[in-house]
């Protein structure tokens, strides 16, 4: 008989233990979910800051180039103007090829003793 106290008291405390947790599971869900709701709420925040950041860095990119294609397409009309406006001049006369350099002549080597005289 003393197993048999054992297991009902068993089931007993399994059968209360599922009911606490049961009411208890219910404000932790929705503390999880409300967690949950601020975690999104952050990457979103996160999100809309750096698709900012990103859009005005593009923005100054688009700026600078505009800036420097600006710079760099006067230069180009003008040395398109100035080639167009040149006149053609005639071909130059075909150049006589180089002479030769003249050689080095070499002293006379002296011998291994050293003495010249």
């Amino acid at each position: 008989m003393h197993p048999l106290l054992t297991f009902a008291s068993g089931l007993l405390a399994g059968i209360v233990g599922v009911r606490l947790l049961n009411k208890t599971a219910a404000p932790a869900a929705a503390r999880l979910e409300g967690l949950g709701g601020k975690a999104r709420q952050g990457l979103g925040q996160a999100q809309a800051g750096l698709r900012e950041a990103t859009i005005s860095g593009l923005a100054a990119i688009e700026k600078s180039s505009a800036g420097l294609r600006a710079r760099l397409t006067p230069t180009m009309v003008s040395a398109v103007a100035e080639t167009e406006a040149a006149p053609v001049k005639a071909p130059a006369k075909p150049r006589r090829p180089r002479k030769a350099p003249a050689k080095a002549t070499k002293p006379p080597a002296t011998p291994e003793g050293g003495s010249e005289s």
